[in-house]
Formats: C-alpha cells, structure tokens, sequence
C-alpha cells in the first residue's frame, strides 16, 4: 500500500493506493497534519510514502512517523522522474509541477500535454509527446487578482469570486468580477491556442480548486478530478521501485 499526500498551502490531502487505484481519501487543515499522518499510519500497511508540498516542509517528520515505510522524496537529487526536464532551473521547479506532469504521461501516453492547475497560482505546465518537459508559465490565481486589487488601491472593495455572463460591469463590483473572472478566462483560452499553433493535437488538462469555475468555458479540455496529482505522485514511487 502507498501512501501519497499532497500539502498545498492551506490544506493537506492524503490518498491511499492499492494496485494504482485510490482505496482512502482524507483532508484536513495544515495545522492538523501530524495528528492525521499517525492515525492513517497507525492503522494502515503502508509500504511506500511520498509527498509533494507547496509550503511546509514535513520530510523529516514523515520519515520519522513512517520509519517502517520507504520514504521518497521529492528533494533527492537521485530520485528518478518520468520524464526528460528540459527547465533550466531544475531545483525551483514546484514539487506539485512535479507530480502533476508524471501524472499526465501516466493517465495520457504518447502525447503532447498541457496541465493547467487553477490554485492559488496558475501554473501551465508542457510535456511533449516524447516526455521532454518544457516548462510553462505562471500567473496569479483568482484570489490573488481579487486581493491584489483590494491592496494595492485605496477604494476598490475585497471581493469573493463570482461567476459572471456579463463582460461589460455596470458597478464597480461587477465590474471587478467581470475584468477578473473573464480575464482568467480569456488568458487560459489564449494560452491553449498560442500553444496549438505548434501543437495542434495538443491534450490540455484542467485542475485544481478553481478548475469548476472554468467548467464550459474552455473547449476541448478535460477537468480532471482531485486524485489527478496523487496518482503523478503514486507513480513516481513505482517508478523508482520498478529500476
């Protein structure tokens, strides 16, 4: 059994996979996480453990809970990832970046993949059809465009995202919603279509906790669900234990 667990900067998600399919899910708040790692480990079988954080580090402490468990990490300068990295700046490549890209040639083989991760940032990510990862772009995500204009301006309000039809806002919140919510839509849009000119069969994937408000307004994408970065996760550890 592995165990797989996924720290993003406010939540930790932790998946339990048996034979590649996902058999446990669990979610709690980052402060909770010690206590949830020792109940899931205390009543589990857990052969292998890796994790992919986006804040805190826990490597020492998963190690130390898990010390019957083989433990690979993320951070090993000899840990074998399932594809060629052509990004110039290896060691600042985001461990979720990582997992999410092995987790496109797992699922989409023989492709040429764009993973796009609506979280607190907006990552674009690009594998090739021959597993030669790229590299990509980053942007800020929703909540970061709401809160940069509330911060960064003496007048303008700290709003929550909403869905909007309208493109032309008629108050100032609408319109905020509008140059927010349509803008997202429209830089995802043109970020698939800039890359279809070289890549016309391009497979572009959505994910994240945003993913849904983008639900029919991107074309020829799939969404994936939640367990899409586990299971890049999961094979990177069969991968290593496979060589």
């Amino acid at each position: 059994m592995n165990l797989v667990i996924d720290i993003g900067n406010s939540k930790v998600k932790f998946f339990l996979f048996e034979n590649n399919k996902t058999i446990h899910k669990e979610i709690c708040d980052n402060q909770d996480f010690k206590k949830t790692l020792d109940s899931i480990s205390n009543k589990n079988n857990i052969k292998n453990v890796i994790s992919s954080s986006v804040s805190s580090n826990y490597d020492l402490y998963i190690e130390e809970s898990l010390n019957n468990s083989k433990y690979t990490s993320l951070s090993n300068d000899n840990l074998l990832i399932p594809f060629k990295n052509n990004y110039k700046t290896k060691k600042s490549l985001g461990q979720d970046r990582i997992a999410l890209v092995s987790s496109a040639i797992y699922n989409y083989p023989n492709q040429d993949n764009l993973i796009i991760d609506l979280g607190t940032c907006i990552t674009y990510d690009f594998v090739d059809s021959n597993k030669t990862y790229h590299g990509g772009a980053i942007s800020p995500g929703f909540k970061l465009r709401y809160s940069s204009l509330n911060t960064y301006t003496s007048n303008l309000p700290l709003l929550e995202l909403e869905e909007t039809e309208n493109i032309i806002g008629s108050t100032t919140n609408e319109s905020i919603h509008s140059g927010i919510y349509n803008g997202v839509i429209a830089e995802v849009n043109n970020y698939i279509d800039l890359l279809k000119k070289e890549y016309p069969q391009l497979n572009v994937i959505i994910v994240g906790g945003f993913s849904k408000f983008l639900l029919n307004r991107i074309k020829n994408a799939i969404f994936a669900n939640q367990d899409f970065l586990a299971q890049g996760l999961n094979y990177i550890i069969n991968y290593n234990e496979n060589r």
